[in-house]
C-alpha cells in the first residue's frame, strides 16, 4: 500500500514539474574499502552542519517529498543525527545509506524516534570471510549484522543491498535466505559499474556472463527499482530514461549539485553561493537533460531487447562522455536479463543489445581494391 501511495506522489511531483527527491552525500570518507567502490577520490574536504541545515531548509521549500542521506559512510559525521533531526522538523522524509558498523542499539532507538523512513545497509555475504574480503576490514560483517538486529528491534525499517560480483557469487542466495528469515527486504544488484572518474577497475570484478544470466532470473521475481519515471505514454521513444535530473538532484560533499549520484556533472555549487530553486529553474544544462528521452538514443533505438533495459545516462556520461552512449556494464546486465526471461518462457535466445554488437568486417569489392591503389 505505501509503495503505491509513493508511486502516486512520485507522479503527482512529476506532472507538476517539482523536485521529488534528493540526495546528499555527506562526506566522502568511508571507514571501508570495498573492492567494487566507484568513489576513487575520497579525500575531500567535509562541510559544515550549517551548510546542510542550509540545504535542507532549501529543499524543504521547495516542498521535496524524500531525502536520502549518505557518502561514504555517512555516520562518520558526529553531527548525522543532528542533520536527520533538522529533515524531520522540516517535514522531509528521511532515508539513510551505510554499511551499519556505527549503528549501535542507542543509535537505532534514536532513529526510530526521529521517525526516519528506512535504512539501507550494505551487506554482501552471510559468511563473514567472504563479507570482510570484500570490505577489506576484519570484523565489519559482524558489524553489519549487528546493525541490522539493532534496527528491526528498534522498528526502523531495514533493508539490505547486496552488490554482487565475482567474490560473492556463490553467496548471494545465501544472502537472500538469511534475510527471509530475518524479515529484510534485500535489493540484489550485479552491475558492476566504472568509477566516477571514468577507470574501469570495478569492472574486473564484475560477474561472468553465465553467473549474471543467474542472478538476473532470480530477480525476475522481485519489484523493480526506483529510477523509473512515471508516464502514461505506451511509445518507446517518447518516454524518459530516468528520473535523474527530472524528479531528483544528488548535491555532493564538496557541494556541487549533480543530476544524480552516478553522474558527476555539475550544475552548479550550492557551496559557491548557487541555489536549489535556482539551478531547478534556470539551468540551460539541466533543460537538456529534463528533454531527453529514450529515442535520442540512436543505438539503442535499433536494440532488439531495448525494452528490458535499465539504461543508466549517468553512468553513459562517466565512461562516454554522451549520456545517449550505450555502455558495456549496463548492455551485458540487459544481455543476461533478456536471456533468463527468454529460457524462463521456453522462448529463443534474443539478440545481442545494440551496444554490444561489433561491426562486421568489409570485404572489399575488385572495384574497391583497385580504386584504393590509384
Amino acid at each position: 500500500m505505501l509503495a503505491g501511495f509513493v508511486h502516486e506522489v512520485r507522479r503527482a511531483y512529476h506532472d507538476a514539474g517539482m523536485l521529488f527527491e534528493l540526495q546528499l552525500d555527506l562526506l566522502y570518507q568511508c571507514d571501508l574499502d570495498c573492492q567494487h567502490c566507484y568513489l576513487d577520490d575520497k579525500a575531500r574536504r567535509i562541510l559544515p552542519l550549517a551548510f546542510w541545515k542550509g540545504v535542507i531548509d532549501q529543499a524543504a521549500d521547495m516542498q521535496v517529498f524524500t531525502l536520502l542521506l549518505s557518502g561514504g559512510e555517512a555516520f562518520l559525521r558526529k553531527d548525522l543525527l543532528e542533520i536527520v533531526a533538522h529533515a524531520r522538523a522540516r517535514g522531509l522524509f528521511v532515508h539513510l545509506k551505510s554499511h551499519g558498523g556505527h549503528v549501535t542499539p542507542e543509535v537505532a532507538r534514536r532513529l526510530a524516534a526521529l521517525g526516519v523512513s528506512s535504512v539501507w545497509l550494505s551487506y554482501y555475504a552471510e559468511d563473514p570471510a567472504v563479507h570482510d574480503a570484500i570490505t577489506r576490514r576484519p570484523g565489519s560483517h559482524a558489524k553489519t549484522l549487528a546493525a541490522i538486529h539493532a534496527l528491526k528491534d528498534a522498528g526502523v525499517t531495514v533493508l539490505v543491498a547486496c552488490a554482487v560480483m565475482h567474490d560473492n557469487r556463490d553467496h548471494w542466495r545465501g544472502v537472500v535466505r538469511q534475510c527471509l528469515e530475518l524479515g529484510v527486504p534485500v535489493s540484489l544488484d550485479g552491475e558492476i559499474r566504472a568509477a566516477h572518474s571514468g577507470d574501469r577497475f570495478p569492472r574486473r570484478i564484475a560477474l561472468a556472463h553465465d553467473d549474471l544470466v543467474a542472478l538476473e532470473d532470480a530477480k525476475l521475481d522481485q519489484q523493480g527499482g526506483g529510477c523509473e519515471v512515471p508516464s502514461a505514454s505506451n511509445g518507446w521513444g517518447s518516454e524518459k530514461n530516468c528520473a535523474a535530473g527530472t524528479l531528483a538532484l544528488y548535491v555532493s560533499p564538496e557541494g556541487d549539485v549533480t543530476p544524480c549520484v552516478t553522474w558527476p556533472e555539475s550544475l552548479g555549487n550550492l557551496a559557491a553561493g548557487d541555489t536549489l530553486r535556482g539551478i531547478w529553474a534556470e539551468s540551460a544544462r539541466l533543460r537538456t537533460i529534463q528533454a531527453r528521452r529514450k529515442l535520442d538514443r540512436a543505438v539503442c533505438a535499433t536494440c532488439a531487447v531495448r525494452e528490458q533495459c535499465d539504461f543508466c545516462m549517468g553512468q553513459s556520461f562517466v565512461e562516454r562522455g554522451d549520456e545517449n552512449a550505450p555502455v558495456e556494464a549496463v548492455c551485458l546486465t540487459t544481455r543476461a536479463k533478456s536471456l533468463a526471461r527468454a529460457r524462463r518462457l521456453g522462448l529463443p535466445e534474443p539478440p545481442l543489445p545494440a551496444g554490444l554488437e561489433r561491426p562486421r568486417f568489409h570485404v572489399l569489392t575488385a572495384a574497391e581494391r583497385a580504386a584504393i591503389g590509384r
